[in-house]
């Protein structure tokens, strides 16, 4: 029973075995194509590579890497440009101090008030508010002695002169203008915006504003200077009206006597009249001759301007007057600087 399983298994694989000889070596159908090539030798020349009998010797690669370096970090989106603080060397004047400049700085900065939901933003900076503050302050001034108004005079004496005004713009504008614009960015300062108080600092586009705003003040200042210089007759005018407004004075003088006298007030009444119209016409006519050639220009400042311009030159207008038309240019090259910087920030 058993060689008989054997047998029948033995038959069964050669069977099995004769089939698939019979698939491997049959023909290829007529229809299929098959590309069949001559196995050609190698050249007689090739070799092996040298590391095969030598073996492999790692060496460093020292040469440059041809792909550039990619910071796989997505870049976040550009916010709102910040100012970059900068560092400036300033040769300090014995007189017109450092301090000066961050005083004046300060300022600007102080008397700017920022829009609210009017989009409006103005600056209470102009001739009159610089002259008021720094006249009764004297802050970054080194002059010695108590009484102000001789200290007044000597820095007027010392800085307002055509030489020194072109020193101290050369040595202070650049530092000045740096320390303005780090201080709105930067600094927290109480602004009123509307009916609000706010503590922080300005923003780019606030910043720019206050810029512009007083950039047109310092050309509009430039302006008058510069009419004051070419038309001594303003001077002159304002040295009038002085005159004309110690008149008034005495004319009331006259009438408040004859009131308390119980007299006749008539003429009193019509000198004082009189006097104050003459005082009017002088300083309508040097209102006039200003805004002629500065029709912007603010009427209160052109008179204001004149009226400090006359204690200036006073006794010696033609030794006095260049150095208006010096400060004007000076001027129009802080208005410039102003602008230039506002564009920066919008």
């Amino acid at each position: 029973m058993n060689r008989r399983q054997t047998a029948v298994l033995l038959i069964f694989c050669a069977l099995a075995l004769a089939a698939g000889a019979y698939i491997l070596l049959s023909d290829t159908p007529k229809d299929e194509y098959v590309h069949r090539e001559a196995v050609k030798p190698p050249p007689e020349d090739v070799k092996a590579p040298a590391w095969v009998d030598s073996g492999q010797t790692p060496e460093p690669d020292y040469s440059p890497a041809q792909a550039k370096a990619q910071n796989a970090t997505p870049v976040p989106p550009k916010k709102q440009s910040e100012y970059v603080p900068q560092v400036i060397e300033v040769k300090e004047d014995s007189v017109v101090t450092l301090s000066f400049v961050e005083a004046l700085s300060n300022f600007f900065l102080a008397r700017f008030v920022p829009a609210d939901t009017s989009g409006i933003s103005t600056t209470g900076v102009n001739a009159k508010s610089v002259n008021m503050h720094f006249g009764q302050e004297l802050t970054g001034f080194s002059v010695p002695g108590d009484d102000i108004r001789a200290a007044r005079k000597a820095v007027l004496d010392y800085a307002f002169t055509p030489s020194m005004l072109k020193t101290l713009e050369q040595i202070y504008s650049p530092a000045f203008m740096a320390y303005l614009v780090d201080s709105a960015t930067t600094e927290d300062r109480e602004y009123t915006v509307g009916m609000e108080k706010e503590i922080r600092p300005l923003t780019n586009a606030e910043t720019s504003e206050m810029l512009r705003l007083n950039a047109n003040v310092l050309k509009q200042t430039a302006s008058i200077f510069r009419i004051i210089s070419n038309d001594p007759t303003i001077t002159e005018l304002a040295g009038k009206y002085l005159r004309s407004s110690k008149a008034v004075e005495r004319a009331n003088g006259q009438l408040q006597t004859a009131i308390a006298d119980e007299k006749d007030t008539t003429k009193a009444g019509q000198r004082l009249k009189q006097a104050i119209l003459q005082r009017e016409r002088v300083k309508n006519s040097i209102v006039s001759r200003i805004k002629r050639n500065c029709p912007g220009c603010s009427s209160s400042d052109a008179f204001y301007t004149a009226q400090w311009a006359y204690r200036r030159v006073l006794g010696e207008p033609k030794k006095h007057l260049p150095t208006f038309k010096t400060a004007a240019e000076v001027l129009d090259k802080m208005s410039n600087r102003f602008l230039q910087e506002a564009a920066k920030l919008k």
